[in-house]
């Protein structure tokens, strides 16, 4: 990511305007490797608060309650509920007892875990980091509309499941991530959906690298009012 490291104190105020104004509307496409790309330089790493896995209903009654409802209210999950949301999708869950490393709350296929939730937010996009329990930014502004179906474009929170193209295992481990998503969102009283994607239009907008692809997604949210 580039930085403006000196500015003539004597430039006139037209040119810092117009410094300002190109800086502010560049993004930085380095989506996987480090420094993330962000509008303006607005977007900042979100620290999840602790999931609360005390919380929601018992296991059979969000079986009982499960399914897929195709319509949103255009309003933000609270922090809390989102780390807890993401937790319940693809969290670390414990310390692993016969490998080295750090269990999940999903299964994978020989432990690659290589699925990656991209997850889109109205103020931007991030990458889940599960074991810092933190979003990392990787686009900014409100992508929702532009990477979902129109039902689907004002749901509070867009879980995009990212693998790469070769990985023969990554429609199984999705699968396992998806049903999580789909329990944790009736245990809470949300509505869910989960589709399939154009992943070369996803992959444009989500800058992601060559070589990875968006699989599918699943939109969390509100019941409309």
């Amino acid at each position: 990511m580039r930085t403006l490291a000196f500015i003539a104190p004597r430039k006139t105020a037209a040119l810092l305007a117009l410094i300002a104004l190109a800086w502010g509307t560049q993004l930085v496409a380095c989506h996987h490797q480090g420094a993330a790309p962000v509008q303006a330089a607005e977007l900042k790493p979100i620290q999840l608060p602790q999931p609360e896995i005390t919380a929601g209903i018992p296991l059979m009654q969000a079986l009982a309650q499960r399914k897929t409802t195709r319509a949103f209210l255009d309003k933000p999950l609270p922090l809390q509920t989102l780390s807890n949301l993401l937790w319940a999708a693809f969290g670390v869950n414990r310390p692993r007892e016969v490998k080295p490393g750090l269990g999940r709350t999903a299964p994978s296929a020989m432990n690659r875990r290589e699925i990656e939730l991209d997850v889109v937010l109205a103020s931007g996009v991030y990458v889940y980091e599960a074991e810092a329990n933190r979003l990392r930014p990787v686009a900014g502004g409100d992508l929702r509309g532009k990477i979902s179906p129109e039902a689907a474009a004002h749901a509070a929170v867009t879980i995009v499941y990212v693998a790469a193209a070769k990985d023969g295992f990554a429609q199984v481990d999705t699968g396992f991530i998806g049903q999580n998503v789909y329990l944790f969102a009736a245990s809470e009283g949300l509505n869910a959906w989960f589709y399939s994607l154009h992943g070369q239009d996803v992959a444009t907008a989500l800058k992601l690298p060559e070589g990875q692809q968006a699989l599918y997604a699943q939109s969390v949210g509100y019941p409309p009012q």
